[in-house]
């Protein structure tokens, strides 16, 4: 599988993050039925759905990001993706405990989220161009 596959994957992954931060809320708050089972600030589910993508994120970005640097050498995709992911996996892990000492809100939770997620989304698509770009054979497949 070439390492592009990797970046597009990761991509469609912090999309998904992205979504589930905007779209959920919204829908919560159009549809009353919604509100009553499934709850945006339900610390479960947060905690569950955020665990949940980042075991396939942190391994796909790091696969995608260490094989691209491989290719083509730039430091721009590597550091926009490890700051992007850093950030996820910060709001997925203390979020929560930071909501509860209120030193953060649901809603920072989202914005600093997607922030992340499009930091991260970034760090791929600059992967993936930087890839394309290189005239390196050795680019390929993952290493």
């Amino acid at each position: 599988m070439q390492h592009e596959t990797f970046d597009r994957f990761a991509i469609a992954l912090s999309s998904l993050c992205v979504i589930h931060c905007i779209a959920l809320p919204i829908v919560a708050s159009v549809t009353p039925l919604l509100m009553s089972t499934i709850n945006h600030g339900n610390a479960v589910h947060e905690f569950w759905f955020h665990q949940f993508i980042l075991i396939f994120i942190i391994p796909v970005s790091v696969l995608a990001l260490v094989a691209g640097f491989r290719c083509h050498r730039k430091n721009l995709p590597l550091l926009l993706g490890s700051i992007g992911l850093s950030i996820l996996v910060i709001v997925a892990l203390f979020a929560e405990q930071l909501i509860s000492l209120q030193l953060m809100s649901h809603t920072g939770e989202t914005i600093l989220t997607v922030i992340g997620g499009v930091i991260h989304a970034a760090g791929h698509i600059t992967n993936a161009l930087a890839t394309k770009a290189s005239h390196a054979t050795s680019c390929s497949t993952a290493h």
